[in-house]
């Protein structure tokens, strides 16, 4: 009764705020058509690349279509249902939590679910467009990279609410932990095959990119189960990760002169 309940509480918070974001339609598809522009630019880029090189170590177009693909996929579902989970840090400095600790029930989805950003649907619309044209894939191949781009898109998520976390410790730290997050996407959008180990060793545990660029490609490429499932435990530790930071840092959450503490 409490998980379907949990539920529930969820989907109404996420029906709620995808009515606001889209109470104007208009603004709203204009702000996603020109994120589909953008993506459609920074694929461009990478044409006028592989006119002039075969490869990139070992990618080709095709290859780097798949991974703009699942990156966008990621990113555009967390914005569009987590949103508010990039304005945790500043949430935290001018003591915006206090409205959702003042809920019965844990504050962490309330503030995800707080802002719904209609740009995730051009990220989102992009990704089709990068798998069924320039990838190449069929609509067979459809539902194993949602499966893989969603779990990805866990992990995406997870790391912003890490990095906005850094603002319990790190008091008007709102900027830096949204530029690590711009880094962390700059990462996840560019090839990482060619990294050597310590660097991959970065990305597949404090800086968790390749769970979102590389293991989701080589997955879709191998056909590899095995991968996918470690994509899914992936997400669901770096899930659980950032909830116990989260935890934590709200421990020293103070509003005003008063010291909030949630257990």
């Amino acid at each position: 009764m409490g998980i379907l309940s949990a539920i529930h509480y969820a989907v109404a918070l996420l029906r709620m705020n995808l009515r606001a974001a889209f109470a104007r339609p208009v603004v709203a598809l204009t702000t996603a058509a020109f994120m589909f522009g953008n993506n459609m630019i920074w694929y461009l880029v990478w044409v006028i690349y592989f006119a002039n090189f075969s490869n990139l170590r070992g990618w080709v177009g095709a290859d780097l279509a798949l991974l703009l693909g699942i990156v966008a996929w990621a990113f555009g579902l967390a914005v569009l249902l987590a949103g508010g989970g990039r304005e945790l840090a500043q949430a935290v400095a001018d003591g915006g939590l206090d409205v959702h600790l003042g809920r019965p029930r844990h504050p962490l989805p309330s503030l995800l679910a707080n802002r719904s950003l209609p740009s995730g649907l051009g990220d989102m619309a992009s990704a089709f467009v990068f798998w069924l044209v320039f990838a190449g894939r069929g609509a067979a191949d459809l539902p194993f990279l949602l499966l893989v781009a969603t779990a990805s898109s866990v992990v995406v998520v997870a790391t912003m609410v890490a990095t906005q976390c850094l603002a319990f410790w790190l008091p008007r730290a709102a900027t830096l932990c949204e530029e690590l997050f711009q880094q962390f996407l700059m990462v996840c959008f560019y090839p990482q095959h060619p990294f050597g180990f310590m660097a991959r060793l970065v990305l597949f545990t404090v800086f968790p990119a390749a769970f979102v660029g590389l293991l989701p490609v080589e997955a879709v490429r191998d056909g590899d189960i095995a991968k996918a499932l470690a994509i899914a435990a992936g997400a669901l530790v770096y899930a659980a990760l950032a909830a116990a930071i989260f935890a934590r840092g709200l421990r020293r959450y103070a509003s005003g002169n008063r010291l909030v503490e949630w257990r």
